[in-house]
């Protein structure tokens, strides 16, 4: 019998989609009784930044714990590992993720051509994690190509070319 613990590691950066994969994160490690493993990825660049490494840091610690305590609360029978990490979010994500049982994000819902152009956290975890990994997607996002999906399926039914089922 494997004695290891269970662990699902959840990616938090502050955006909605981020709050959302941590609740969904909370609720599935409450249900499976595993352990959360949060992950907060910052980064400094010379060339372009307006505050020191230190500040950039530390604002990634704020940030993880504020969200943290908005989401997790008091909750005591949860057992919380809080990781802040420089890099590449999805290279970081994926590192924390080696003995993980699942990793869990949120989507920005920033769309096909700004992912193809900058490319996506999401989709560079999907592709390398050592684990299953849930993206949680944006709702306004969903909620737009729902609406855009049901506008292209009606004008094709009045256009005769819908399917028949």
């Amino acid at each position: 019998m494997d004695a290891r613990e269970c662990v699902i590691v959840c990616g938090i950066d502050g955006s909605e989609g981020g709050r959302r994969a941590l609740e969904w994160a909370v609720a599935e490690a409450d249900r499976r009784g595993c352990r959360l493993r949060a992950v907060t990825v910052w980064s400094w660049d010379a060339g372009t930044a307006t505050i020191s490494p230190g500040e950039a840091r530390n604002r990634a610690v704020e940030l993880q714990n504020e969200t943290l305590a908005t989401v997790v609360g008091q909750r005591l029978e949860l057992a919380v590992e809080r990781r802040i990490a420089e890099g590449r979010p999805s290279e970081q994500v994926c590192a924390a993720a080696e003995d993980a049982d699942l990793i869990v994000l949120g989507s920005h819902g920033h769309g096909a051509v700004h992912d193809a152009l900058v490319g996506s956290t999401s989709q560079h975890v999907i592709r390398h994690a050592p684990c299953p990994v849930v993206v949680l997607p944006d709702l306004r996002s969903a909620e737009r190509e729902h609406k855009r999906a049901h506008a292209h399926h009606r004008l094709a039914q009045q256009q005769g070319t819908a399917p028949m089922f």
